[in-house]
């Protein structure tokens, strides 16, 4: 039965007719995988009627963009999948198709909902010769398509086994993350924010572990894609967060000066209606003023409707948080946020400063970046430096702060506590 909606196939439809396609047609085929991240929001913001206009513009798209087209359907919500014909098409031209693909479906999702312009997931899985099931195939290209939620480099993922590794390292994680959530047994490790001319402590970045059962630390890499995907990175932001608003205020009750300490936040909060009051009301309950407490939000966040963003972080500055933006020089468009990013911290990536100071062009590239920042009025982190001359390097071109193992990993909160606050 046919999508009453877009008027492409219904799922059971497109199985059928997929299957009869590579059947009688001996050639090559991939099973293409496409939904709007957070999708949900326009439906939200915008109201259902714009939603359903661009569910509509997307199939529109997909029908007549891609000409090798052998069945196309809208699987459920705002999930398509394509049986496409790759016959004599050669892999960089395919990239190069869909890369333009996607900046029209973005196009025509900005034109629908005024600016907003989500993230395009795309995941693709090539079928081999005689495979024939195409349920397989589809599971397979929708792996792929969770996996490219958040890249904003990439056209698409394509299917590959280690993915299948990472979906079934996905189903370990979350039991011992509930575990751990449950008996508040996450580990929170800080990391130094060192100043370069009084080698002290000037902030510190939290960090979260998992402990497994066996007693073995599971470090973010491990875990923070499965919580991303599934919603529950939410849940350990305010975990952190909670557990750094206790900590401050311990100090405060000891007659410390606190230090800022930074964490960070998933770009899922923002799709949350309430995120600038959950975040104050914490800092309330604990007392803790605002100003000891730094939200990191990672650069490619502002690739994403971009506008509501803003909007929410501004108002989180307005209350006096302090607001970095993480992984600066990470992205295709670093140099063009700078503009518009309402932040008062930058931290210059570690493989970036890596990079930027192993050549001569790359050092200038890195001592106007940071002169640009300084005029500007923003604070400074070059993350990653490991050496007294990386150290040298970037602080002679105005970099004050550095977080990286010249100092300190990141270490657990009373390690940290009796080396740079009760000293």
């Amino acid at each position: 039965m046919a999508d009453s909606l877009t008027g492409l196939l219904g799922f059971e439809e497109f199985l059928s007719q997929a299957g009869a396609v590579i059947c009688c047609e001996h050639k090559h085929f991939l099973i293409g995988a496409v939904d709007i991240a957070d999708f949900h929001y326009i439906n939200t913001s915008c109201g259902y009627d714009t939603g359903d206009a661009v569910l509509r513009k997307v199939a529109e798209s997909l029908t007549l963009f891609l000409p090798n087209m052998a069945a196309c359907c809208r699987s459920h919500s705002d999930h398509f999948i394509a049986l496409v014909c790759i016959e004599n098409v050669d892999s960089e031209r395919l990239m190069q198709e869909l890369q333009r693909l996607e900046n029209v479906l973005r196009d025509n999702i900005s034109e629908e909902t005024k600016g907003i312009s989500p993230n395009i997931n795309v995941g693709i899985y090539y079928l081999k010769d005689g495979e024939t099931n195409i349920v397989a195939a589809v599971d397979k290209a929708n792996i792929a398509r969770r996996t490219s939620k958040s890249n904003f480099n990439l056209p698409c993922v394509v299917y590959s086994e280690h993915l299948m590794d990472i979906k079934e390292n996905s189903a370990k994680i979350l039991p011992i993350f509930d575990d751990s959530f449950r008996k508040e047994a996450i580990r929170v490790y800080l990391q130094p924010k060192i100043s370069a001319d009084t080698k002290k402590a000037v902030g510190a970045e939290a960090l979260s572990r998992l402990v497994d059962s066996d007693g073995n630390v599971i470090p973010p890499s491990k875990f923070i894609a499965a919580l991303e995907k599934t919603g529950r990175i939410i849940e350990l932001d305010f975990y952190v967060l909670t557990f750094i608003c206790k900590l401050i205020r311990k100090w405060m009750d000891e007659g410390i000066e606190p230090i800022v300490i930074s964490f960070n936040l998933s770009r899922l909060h923002f799709y949350s209606a309430t995120v600038v009051e959950d975040i104050c009301r914490l800092a309330e309950e604990y007392n803790v003023p605002p100003q000891y407490l730094e939200i990191e939000v990672t650069e490619s966040v502002f690739f994403e409707a971009q506008e509501m963003i803003v909007t929410k972080v501004n108002q989180l500055r307005d209350y006096g948080f302090k607001v970095s933006v993480d992984d600066f020089g990470t992205g295709y468009s670093s140099l063009s946020l700078i503009g518009v990013l309402p932040v008062d911290v930058v931290k210059l990536d570690k493989s970036f400063v890596k990079e930027s100071l192993k050549s001569q062009r790359g050092n200038e590239l890195m001592k106007g970046l940071i002169k640009i920042l300084n005029e500007i009025h923003l604070e400074i982190v070059c993350e990653g430096v490991e050496t007294e001359e990386e150290e040298s390097i970037v602080s002679s071109y105005g970099c004050n702060e550095i977080q990286g193992y010249l100092y300190d990993k990141p270490i657990p909160t009373d390690e940290f506590e009796s080396k740079y606050i009760h000293k």
